[in-house]
């Protein structure tokens, strides 16, 4: 039997072991904290959506911020959101329940609870905000399992956020910087000064985002690979219309589709 000694070396190596998660705890809670503000602290001006400004775009661009942004509608600078879903690990697609804040040029702070079943979960966030993105997960919100950043972080997360831009329309007008290329009379390409490769639109002849493509850095392989997502519904809060059910995947329009991501929205708010 271990003696009273070993017994306390063991306590105090337990205790430092704490000590050291319960700083990294703090730290990163600190520093996402932060960042929210940072995304929060944007919000809607005193101007509203005049279709005229858009009449020189592409038809698919133009016929797409029509039918999402309603004459007249505050041009909000931020959106706040609720969903649920289920997200691919390996062979199992696991629940999920999430919390977003969006804001334009800036960024997005995604905060979901994953669930394994038998009481396990792990939870965290993925951000991008101001060039910077991250990752911090841990199991039982108590035990570090994935803490990433890096430069190529920063790219693939960057790559999220532009496809992710879809959920605040506003934020790809010309005057919020986003430039448009016309492709054909279903799609266009969106552009922003931070992102390195343009997100395809896809489009019906109402202007309904059917589905949205771009190349984002696979952080696995440390490729460019087609990613998107396809649109099973929509929904309209305050004059802004925007995807509500819809399901994301890596090789998006080809043969290596590899779907890993189904989220419907929940609660949805503009600032």
């Amino acid at each position: 039997m271990p003696d009273s000694s070993t017994a306390r070396r063991v306590a105090l190596a337990l205790a430092g072991v704490g000590g050291v998660l319960s700083a990294v705890r703090f730290h990163d809670g600190r520093t996402l904290r932060k960042r929210r503000q940072t995304l929060r602290s944007e919000r809607a001006a005193d101007e509203t959506f005049d279709p005229d400004s858009i009449a020189d775009l592409p038809s698919a661009a133009e016929r797409y911020l029509r039918h999402a942004i309603a004459s007249g509608t505050p041009l909000a600078r931020q959106v706040e959101l609720t969903m649920d879903g289920e997200v691919r690990l390996g062979d199992r697609w696991l629940p999920f329940t999430a919390e977003e804040t969006l804001a334009a040029r800036c960024g997005f702070v995604w905060r979901p609870t994953v669930r394994f079943g038998f009481g396990l979960w792990f939870s965290g966030a993925d951000f991008h905000v101001d060039g910077t993105g991250g990752q911090r997960f841990a199991l039982a919100g108590l035990i570090p399992i994935v803490r990433a950043d890096g430069p190529a972080i920063d790219r693939s997360s960057a790559g999220r956020f532009l496809a992710e831009s879809v959920w605040l329309p506003t934020s790809l007008l010309p005057s919020m910087g986003a430039e448009w290329e016309g492709v054909d009379d279903r799609r266009a390409r969106v552009a922003l000064p931070t992102v390195e490769k343009p997100l395809t639109v896809t489009v019906n002849e109402e202007g309904a985002v059917k589905s949205v493509t771009t190349r984002r850095l696979d952080g696995d392989t440390g490729e460019m690979r087609p990613f998107g997502a396809s649109i099973e519904r929509e929904r309209t809060v305050d004059g802004v219309t925007i995807p509500a059910r819809l399901e994301v995947g890596w090789g998006f329009g080809t043969d290596e589709y590899e779907p890993f991501f189904r989220a419907e929205l929940r609660d949805v708010s503009f600032y």
